[in-house]
């Protein structure tokens, strides 16, 4: 998470009221900040100060919203079920032939 960037302005309550304070911060700010946008909270403390804080929102990021959807693998029609092809090597072993051996059809087909 970002951090909030946060700019405190002290205003003397005898001299500025709010109406007056919110009015020279906006000014300022499109002065200063023209680019970014800000929440404005204004309080009264305890020495009879005004304090206006100013805090500025983070931009929103548009590419992080697009999600990306994967893709379906091509299913091939002569892979087996599990979806993992074997070498030659491994189907030879799974028959237990050996290497050079006839595979054995049981029919018989004369000339």
């Amino acid at each position: 998470m970002q951090k909030l960037k946060t700019v405190q302005y002290f205003f003397d309550a005898r001299t500025y009221s709010k109406n007056q304070i919110i009015e020279n911060l906006q000014t300022q700010r499109e002065q200063d900040f023209f680019n970014k946008t800000a929440k404005i909270n204004i309080s009264l403390n305890e020495f009879g100060v005004y304090v206006a804080t100013l805090t500025f929102l983070p931009k929103e990021n548009h590419f992080l919203k697009v999600t990306k959807t994967p893709k379906k693998e091509k299913v091939l029609k002569n892979e087996n079920k599990n979806n993992s092809k074997k070498s030659r090597y491994e189907k030879l072993i799974s028959t237990e032939r050996k290497y050079g051996q006839y595979k054995e059809t049981k029919t018989y087909k004369p000339y």
